[in-house]
């Protein structure tokens, strides 16, 4: 056999040890032809795993990489094609060769082959150049405050720029990610905190954004309804304050009454409406200031 010649390089293949017929290696993309004893095999793994089962579970680990739901979802149907795709090739690995593998043993082999694809998915996008879509909020979150011109993308329609312009920075940045659909995990590495302290400014800006626009929250409770010391602390707040305040969900109305109107501090908020700290954090510092900053010229918008 001459060196260099086509016989050679086919007889590396064969002894080299590959996954095809035999243990050849199989060329980029050739398609093998299944026995029928290989066929019914994969026509089982199919009738078990195949459908949404196994596309649930390649969701799942693109969404624990930090992919928004709706993407991850859509290409999971591609990637988990290219699994079975890649469990028929290999024709000598135990899911298509063993003859008897536990239902454990299949799973096991399956979701390895999921992971492998779901890796090579993003190895792949990590190792390729390509333009920056600055229509992609979260690229845009992350790129937009380090360019000289600044944000790329399209400014927010007035009404909700006007919003979102009146919190305070971090509780604004934080607020932008989550309503890009940003995980809350990657938003608190993103912003440097811990996950509380990010959920903190999430709801921070939420309820700072309710104070300032009462409208957009849930129809004032009847002040009537409220307990004493609740109506009490309500007498001595601005026509504007009340009217904020009465829109609030009940934690958030009275830890304000008793940290604003009492003056107490935020240990002794909890301890007084017998919840954990972390509940009336988001309340005080930011929003109270907020509220303490409503006057009389809010009135009409706050009513």
């Amino acid at each position: 056999m001459m060196p260099g010649t086509t016989q050679e390089r086919r007889a590396e293949r064969i002894t080299s040890g590959g996954n095809g017929p035999g243990g050849r290696k199989l060329e980029r993309g050739e398609i093998i032809a299944l026995t029928p004893k290989q066929s019914e095999r994969l026509a089982e793994l199919y009738a078990e795993w195949g459908g949404s089962r196994l596309e649930s579970y390649t969701a799942r680990k693109l969404m624990n990489c930090g992919m928004s739901g709706a993407k991850a979802r859509e290409l999971a149907e591609d990637l988990t094609q290219d699994v079975w795709v890649a469990v028929a090739r290999e024709t000598t690995k135990p899911l298509m060769a063993a003859e008897n593998l536990s239902e454990d043993e299949r799973r096991i082999f399956l979701f390895g082959r999921v992971k492998t694809e779901v890796h090579q998915y993003f190895r792949r996008g990590s190792t390729s150049e390509k333009p920056v879509d600055w229509t992609d909020p979260v690229t845009c979150n992350v790129l937009c405050p380090v360019l000289p011109s600044g944000c790329a993308r399209t400014t927010l329609p007035a009404y909700l720029d006007a919003m979102m312009a009146r919190l305070p920075e971090r509780e604004r940045s934080a607020l932008l990610l989550r309503l890009e659909d940003m995980p809350m995990r990657r938003l608190a590495e993103h912003m440097g905190c811990s996950y509380p302290t990010a959920n903190r400014l999430v709801e921070t800006a939420l309820l700072l954004i309710q104070i300032d626009n009462p409208e957009l929250s849930a129809d004032p409770v009847a002040e009537e309804s409220l307990p004493r010391w609740e109506r009490e602390e309500l007498a001595r707040m601005s026509a504007a304050q009340r009217a904020a305040l009465l829109r609030m969900d009940e934690v958030s109305r009275r830890a304000l009454l008793l940290h604003v109107g009492q003056g107490l501090n935020i240990t002794d908020v909890a301890r007084r409406l017998d919840v954990p700290r972390y509940r009336v954090l988001p309340v005080l510092g930011a929003c109270a200031s907020a509220l303490r900053a409503l006057t009389a010229s809010d009135m009409a918008v706050a009513a």
